[in-house]
């Protein structure tokens, strides 16, 4: 993506809560039932296994930053698209 891309795209993610226009309870009943699922992960995994849990957390993190990103960047090329004469 290039810088404007960039900055835009940093811009919408940080006000997506702000502007949601998703269900915020059913959002927040999602997160709370990961906090949980993960709270007994913790508890249950020696240090070891946590680790590489935490591992693969990050590294799927990453790639849906990537496809976050890449889904953006589509929609952007689509508007243009439709906005030309």
């Amino acid at each position: 993506m290039d810088d404007y891309l960039q900055c835009l795209f940093e811009h919408i993610s940080e006000r997506l809560f702000l502007d949601a226009r998703i269900d915020l309870l059913d959002y927040d009943r999602w997160n709370e039932r990961r906090d949980t699922a993960w709270s007994a992960l913790k508890q249950a995994l020696t240090h070891e296994q946590l680790a590489l849990v935490e591992e693969y957390q990050s590294a799927c993190n990453g790639k849906q930053h990537l496809e976050d990103q890449l889904l953006f960047q589509a929609a952007v090329d689509l508007g243009r698209r439709m906005a030309r004469p």
